[in-house]
């Protein structure tokens, strides 16, 4: 049932961003490796799409906030195991990546997925360029739709050095970057390794990269 489903998306979505804490129960007497690290490799869950858009949810809306990410495994013995920060490796380790039993709840997920996103990375250029002149978004999904928001926020805060590596900005936002670099006036320092930009996008760059006498 359509109906039924959608109030179990909007459940989801509400359940995730009003919790303090999320806490994944596993039977792991100890988690090592990757299931160390990312909540994607937690044995008997991180693998399920809807479970990983419980923890993406709720993770990203922490950070959104500026809060440590207080998600948590449980281990065999009651210890808990703390995941403290957003690092996605890859989009195969996505919610959209992830096992369902009906695939055609991937479409729904998917769109939960991009909405989070979206609303992630807009929120995150701006609070993280106020930080300071050196800013850290590598790994953070910035994708086409965030450039805009996220080198306005490089404009107005003095950001000198701006790390973008292993992102999602692929091959057709090498051009939005590169029209933003033509007028940059502050940025000395871009790092853009493993964003996909093919050989247009970066061809695009480079061209930028002539006149503008800031960046080095």
């Amino acid at each position: 049932d359509k109906e039924e489903k959608l109030k179990g998306v909007m459940s989801l979505i509400k359940y995730a961003t009003l919790c303090d804490f999320m806490l994944v129960p596993t039977e792991e007497e100890e988690l090592t490796g990757f299931a160390a690290k990312f909540p994607e490799e937690i044995p008997g869950y991180g693998a399920r799409g809807w479970c990983r858009c419980e923890y993406f949810i709720f993770s990203l809306w922490a950070e959104m906030h500026g809060r440590e990410v207080p998600l948590y495994a449980i281990k065999k013995d009651g210890a808990l195991h703390q995941y403290p920060s957003v690092k996605v490796e890859g989009e195969r380790f996505m919610p959209s990546g992830g096992d369902l039993s009906n695939p055609d709840d991937k479409e729904k997920v998917k769109g939960l997925e991009d909405t989070m996103i979206e609303a992630y990375g807009k929120a995150l250029a701006v609070s993280k360029c106020k930080e300071g002149a050196e800013v850290d978004l590598s790994k953070k999904m910035i994708r086409a739709v965030h450039v805009e928001a996220l080198f306005c926020a490089v404009e107005e805060n003095g950001v000198k050095t701006l790390n973008l590596q292993k992102n999602q900005l692929g091959a057709d936002r090498g051009t939005s970057i590169a029209k933003a670099l033509e007028v940059n006036a502050v940025l000395t320092a871009l790092n853009l390794r493993g964003n996909n930009l093919g050989s247009e996008g970066g061809a695009a760059i480079a061209k930028a990269l002539e006149g503008n006498a800031v960046l080095t």
